[in-house]
């Protein structure tokens, strides 16, 4: 069984409620009643109803990532742009280093070749 994306869910219900509004507005009857302003107004109300749902859920869940130590999707999508920023800045501070030095030897900047610490046993 193939797992279904709440959001895929969310899209299929609402392509099945439009379809049956719209045959609904074929019928006298629910075009009188549509036309009542108290009617209108509470479609409004539940239309907003969805958006308020929505920011709700999505406040309570970067509440619980947050009680439980998570990144939220937004937090990782802004750490992966800052990590991509910093991957430049050393490619691009790494070529002016190499243009520089001239890479003469194949070693780390402040390695020294002679820098071996021994014993003395």
């Amino acid at each position: 069984m193939a797992k279904t994306s709440p959001m895929s869910m969310l899209g299929a219900v609402k392509s099945v409620v439009f379809g049956q509004a719209m045959r609904w507005m074929n019928d006298p009857r629910v075009s009188r009643v549509v036309g009542d302003p108290r009617v209108m107004n509470a479609a409004m109300k539940a239309m907003s109803l969805g958006g308020t749902v929505k920011a709700e859920i999505d406040k309570a869940s970067r509440f619980a990532a947050g009680m439980f130590g998570l990144a939220t999707q937004e937090e990782v999508t802004a750490l992966r742009a800052t990590i991509q920023t910093l991957e430049d800045t050393v490619a691009i501070l790494e070529s002016k280093t190499g243009q520089t030095t001239g890479q003469t030897t194949g070693q780390a900047p402040g390695h020294t070749s002679g820098s071996s610490h021994s014993t003395g046993t």
